[in-house]
């Protein structure tokens, strides 16, 4: 496929390792699987991978094929890349203000995962949008309230629950009090 110059330009701006393997894939072959990504790559966590190919402001398609198997798996592929969406985002703003706002939540919360509620060594704590990134984009303002402390798997497994849930294609903000309430809902029972 012929891409615009402008947008081959942003795709050739990502250096980092996962972003730029998704990308390269996709130019080759037109989409990429999550078993591609697992089998082919070693990413164990295939929308991780596609959600740093989003956060450079790359539009990326989500639909669903099956696996070598017969089992229905999520696959990727570019997204309409003539709309303004696919400038640069925010995403370089979280990782300057990550630190900062680490320490507030900290302050407030204390050194634990918001899901399991466990204390942890500060620096195994993650940062997460309460409403995921993808749904209720960056906020206007960077107030604690819209941000949780995870730990890594609990994180993980908010991606897989948020991604798997029937709001990720309609992207609505207030589902079920946001996603933290969806995912805690889950995650407990």
């Amino acid at each position: 496929m012929d891409y615009p110059k402008e947008f081959l330009d942003l795709l050739d701006s990502v250096k980092s390792k996962r972003p730029k393997t998704v990308i390269l894939h996709i130019l080759k072959h037109g989409f990429i699987t999550t078993e591609e990504l697992q089998k082919n790559y070693g990413y164990k966590h295939a929308p991780r991978a596609a959600r740093d190919v989003r956060e450079r402001g790359i539009p990326l398609m989500t639909f669903w094929t099956e696996d070598s198997s017969g089992k229905r798996i999520a696959a990727y592929k570019f997204g309409d890349y003539s709309h303004p969406s696919h400038l640069p985002s925010k995403s370089s703003d979280r990782t300057a203000l990550s630190k900062a706002l680490k320490s507030m939540l900290i302050k407030e919360h204390g050194a634990k995962c918001f899901l399991t509620l466990e204390i942890m060594d500060e620096s195994e704590l993650q940062i997460d949008h309460r409403i995921p990134y993808e749904i209720g984009g960056e906020p206007k303002e960077f107030v604690s309230s819209d941000f949780m402390l995870l730990s890594p798997s609990s994180n993980r497994e908010k991606s897989k629950v948020c991604e798997h849930c029937p709001n990720w294609i309609k992207k609505d903000v207030n589902f079920l009090n946001g996603a933290f309430g969806h995912t805690r809902k889950i995650m407990i029972i």
